[in-house]
């Protein structure tokens, strides 16, 4: 191979260095940092979202009276306020689709391509802090790892 190398012109020896050293650049660039920077990315937004349930969740707990849920005028406004007004500060925006009033003190939510940790972070405030209960619930799976498709009866008690 040496015998080979030594054997081209000069030019040719030139030109098969530095398209030697684009193809390493490329390969290195295009299957070891493109996907690290990717992921990167995904984990630096996953963090962000679940920090912020974090904040949310810490403010329900320390608004949450010992004896059981909280009950403030938020509590008597109706369902659909309500979850209009809670679901986008759990990163839940775009994913409502559909409420629909279910009786007088109930609602029916469809939410689509919703993060399953802030759909349960959000149910968790709901009960807790606006004594509003899950009645019954459909949850599929979507396309993405936790991601969710979901049809819930919500419910005052």
């Amino acid at each position: 191979m040496r015998t080979w190398f030594e054997s081209l012109e000069v030019r040719e020896r030139v030109i098969l260095l530095c398209g030697g050293a684009a193809a390493i650049v490329i390969v290195v660039w295009a299957l070891i940092w493109t996907p690290l920077n990717n992921r990167s990315l995904e984990l630096n937004n996953s963090v962000a979202v679940k920090q912020r349930m974090l904040a949310t969740l810490r403010r329900a707990r320390a608004a949450a009276t010992p004896g059981g849920p909280l009950v403030d005028a938020s509590t008597r406004q109706s369902l659909v306020l309500l979850i209009d007004q809670t679901h986008r500060s759990y990163g839940l925006e775009g994913t409502l689709i559909r409420n629909q009033p279910d009786g007088s003190d109930g609602i029916r939510v469809t939410f689509q391509d919703a993060a399953f940790d802030a759909l349960i972070a959000w149910l968790g405030t709901m009960h807790g802090s606006y004594a509003v209960s899950v009645e019954s619930a459909t949850i599929d799976g979507a396309r993405m790892s936790g991601v969710v498709n979901a049809t819930l009866v919500l419910r005052r008690s």
